[in-house]
């Protein structure tokens, strides 16, 4: 039962969605400017002879370029990628008896559970990976509010402690809240902020390992919560 469902699957599909709708943009402005930029080709040959024509072979060339250059991973990929990379990760919780589902949907919304933990103990643990990879943007804490360069956190944080609290009303069971961060570091190593605890990634794993040992809910036995969160949160891809 360990580790259902493909981690990353929808952000991964909403990637691709938004390359092709790329594509299909591109192609429609090549449509309508490539064939412009010829006669602008031919104009600049008639004016200026055979420099006029390297000149505006030049252009279009670069017109070109611009419109079927590679695109740059888009955020939904990074996302994607990210939340493999934490899948691969909580395998070292599985071998200690985990139970790792990823990729869940939350009923009556457009919400997905990117990683739930189930411990051997009855624990519940919702994780939601962040691809925070940009080597100009940084984290930090100001007036008690969290910062990934320009842009303020708290609304994804509510939206985290949210996905959780749905999560723990549809098992009835506590569900803890984790932010688990690729890529820029985390002030002070971890950080707890509207109910949910922000911590790298790579930390997560020891973190939940040495969490003081708690009694489950009366009960809750872990593959009865895994059987019932697989019926109550589905897979979202």
């Amino acid at each position: 039962m360990a580790g259902r469902g493909g981690a990353g699957s929808s952000a991964a599909r909403m990637g691709q969605q938004q390359r092709a709708a790329e594509r299909r943009a591109r192609q429609g402005l090549a449509g309508k400017v490539l064939p412009a930029a010829a006669v602008g080709v031919l104009v600049l040959w008639a004016a200026l002879g055979a420099a006029g024509l390297v000149l505006g072979l030049v252009l279009l060339a670069g017109a070109g370029w611009k419109l079927f250059r590679p695109a740059g991973a888009s955020s939904w990929s990074k996302g994607a990628a990210g939340e493999r990379r934490t899948a691969d990760l909580m395998r070292a919780l599985e071998k200690d008896g985990w139970i790792a589902l990823h990729d869940r949907a939350v009923p009556g919304s457009k919400a997905n559970l990117d990683h739930l933990l189930i411990s051997p103990r009855g624990e519940v643990a919702y994780v939601d990976s962040k691809s925070w990879t940009s080597s100009k943007s940084k984290l930090r804490l100001q007036d008690g509010e969290l910062w990934y360069g320009r842009y303020p956190q708290t609304r994804a944080l509510q939206t985290v402690a949210w996905e959780a609290g749905q999560a723990s009303r549809l098992l009835g069971v506590p569900v803890t809240a984790y932010v688990a961060v690729h890529g820029a570091a985390v002030p002070y190593g971890q950080l707890h902020l509207q109910d949910v605890t922000v911590m790298n990634a790579k930390t997560l794993v020891r973190h939940l390992r040495n969490r003081a040992p708690a009694p489950g809910p009366a009960g809750a036995i872990p593959h009865q919560l895994a059987r019932r969160a697989e019926q109550l949160l589905p897979p979202a891809a």
